[in-house]
């Protein structure tokens, strides 16, 4: 049985979709998104130091946010929403546009994906997540990319791919992070002409 809590925080994850879209439908100019992501990923670690520092700030985080946090985001790293700003920037500062909105897509909806089936379903474990988990969040990202028109198909696929592999891997990096960092990577390359 999954907590209500866990299904919060999935629900909160999905409202991540807001920046893609934002980049594709509201703010079109990289460069004016990035100023404005980067605004927002500055309060967000700032706030983020702050719960651990400032009283009220504790207690407004505790009282909307705490049930949601890992355990290791109670014990004062950083959120997964602040790398998921972190995570956001850094990608369409070094993606294409097409890549960079991929890439965030698969993190959103693919991680939570992902996280819902494992847990949900997860028996057969590798590292500290489960097969089942991987492919129901593949089964996922790989319905996204063959519906993508702003790549070519086996780069979507290939990126669909790439995501599911960082969100599984044990590379101690928070996976709203490395999932489009990594996946966006791969992208990239198979994008660029050599």
């Amino acid at each position: 049985m999954i907590p209500l809590s866990e299904y919060k925080r999935k629900s909160i994850h999905l409202f991540n979709l807001a920046i893609p879209f934002s980049y594709l439908y509201v703010f079109p100019e990289k460069w004016v998104f990035v100023k404005l992501l980067s605004i927002l990923m500055v309060l967000f670690i700032i706030f983020d130091i702050l719960r651990h520092k400032v009283a009220w700030v504790k207690s407004l985080f505790s009282l909307f946010i705490d049930s949601m946090l890992r355990s290791h985001e109670q014990e004062g790293k950083l959120t997964g929403a602040t790398w998921v700003m972190i995570g956001a920037v850094i990608s369409i500062i070094l993606f294409s546009k097409p890549v960079a909105i991929i890439a965030l897509i698969f993190m959103s909806i693919g991680d939570t994906a992902a996280g819902l089936i494992g847990q949900r379903y997860g028996k057969h474990k590798i590292w500290n997540k489960s097969w089942e988990g991987f492919f129901g969040g593949l089964f996922v990202c790989i319905i996204i990319g063959m519906n993508y028109s702003l790549l070519p198909i086996t780069i979507s696929l290939s990126g669909a791919v790439a995501a599911m592999v960082m969100e599984i891997l044990p590379i101690p990096l928070d996976d709203n992070f490395k999932i489009p960092l990594g996946s966006g990577a791969i992208m990239m390359m198979l994008s660029t002409p050599i």
